[in-house]
């Protein structure tokens, strides 16, 4: 059973009999201090390092379970997949959307354009058609006052069939040249219009292609990025469930290493106390065992001493008895005249 403080504390020496010689009560008591406050230091110390001990026991443990989770690579995939394409198609319709806008205005102002030229075709033609009309009229009117003036005369500036055919002529040009500038602008305006949509769709067909090549890389990056991002995360684990182990394996052998110098050293003190006071008992004993000698050999001195006075006394009385009934006889022998019956006689011969 090992030694604790409370059996430092509360063991007690048999005090030693009056007259006994033995150590100083105060030195063994703070010595006995000492080795309490010791005990207590090293108690107090492996228990801090048992509870390090189970820190790092549920660190490791929770480590563990870290590194034994999986990843959800498919959530993870789909998440990637999203953002690219999501980025990728904003792009890309920004792009087409710009072309196409860029595209329709171009269309729509050569359309204005050839509207401009045959609206003024138009106006041409109309100032022609007015023109001609007005130069049959006063061909007419020139003829009519002619005839008046000079009757049977025909003159340069008279209204004749050829005059109407020429004007006719002028007309048909003119309406001709007009109608031909207007279908030219319809046509221009149309083809324009078609290859604006040529265009837009051509450009919608590439930024798809686009879209769909870049998406495709996109996901292969992806997929590039993802592996190396499993294969990553798999190495850090690794690594960290390896550095965790390691350590750990090193706390435990740190901890054992210091719980078993510590419950050594302790061991050692206790030892040391322990025979310290082992010596100090046997010393104390040894004293006491002396002493006792001494006092036995002075209690048989005075023994000794005693039965000399005893027979001293035996001897004394004898000899003042003697003496006594010497004196009684000497006194008999003179003849006192002292009565034999009187109490001074009688109690010498007591």
């Amino acid at each position: 059973m090992p030694l604790t403080p409370a059996d430092v504390h509360n063991v007690a020496f048999s005090k030693p009999p009056i007259g006994k010689r033995g150590y100083n009560e105060d030195e063994v008591d703070q010595f006995l201090d000492l080795v309490e406050d010791t005990l207590a230091e090293l108690q107090d110390e492996n228990a801090d390092l048992k509870l390090k001990v189970e820190e790092l026991n549920d660190g490791g443990k929770a480590t563990a379970a870290v590194g034994s989770s999986k990843v959800d690579e498919a959530e993870l995939r789909r998440k990637i997949e999203a953002d690219v394409r999501k980025d990728v198609e904003a792009k890309v319709r920004r792009d087409v959307e710009a072309k196409a806008e860029a595209r329709i205005r171009d269309a729509e102002s050569r359309a204005k354009a050839a509207e401009e030229r045959a609206k003024k075709a138009e106006a041409a033609a109309a100032e022609a058609r007015k023109s001609t009309d007005s130069s049959a009229s006063s061909a007419a009117t020139s003829g009519i006052v002619g005839s008046a003036a000079t009757k049977g005369d025909v003159t340069s500036g008279a209204a004749t069939p050829d005059t109407h055919m020429q004007a006719a002529r002028v007309l048909s040009l003119a309406q001709e040249m007009a109608d031909r500038l207007t279908s030219d602008a319809k046509a221009e305006s149309s083809a324009m219009l078609s290859d604006a949509r040529a265009e837009a769709k051509r450009t919608v067909d590439d930024a798809d292609s686009s879209s769909r090549r870049i998406l495709d890389e996109a996901k292969k990056n992806a997929d590039s990025q993802l592996s190396d991002a499993k294969v990553r995360s798999e190495k850090m684990l690794a690594d960290a469930k390896q550095k965790s182990e390691a350590q750990l394996a090193d706390a435990d052998q740190r901890s054992k290493t210091m719980i078993a110098d510590a419950n050594a050293q302790s061991q050692a003190q206790i030892r040391q106390a322990q025979d310290k006071a082992t010596a100090l008992q046997q010393d104390a004993e040894r004293k006491h065992t002396e002493i006792m000698e001494t006092v036995k050999k002075q209690q048989t001195i005075l023994e000794g001493r005693i039965e000399e006075l005893r027979t001293y006394e035996r001897e004394y009385r004898t000899r003042l008895k003697t003496f006594l009934e010497s004196q009684l006889e000497e006194l008999n022998s003179r003849g006192t005249a002292a009565p034999a019956g009187t109490p001074e006689v009688e109690m010498h011969n007591q």
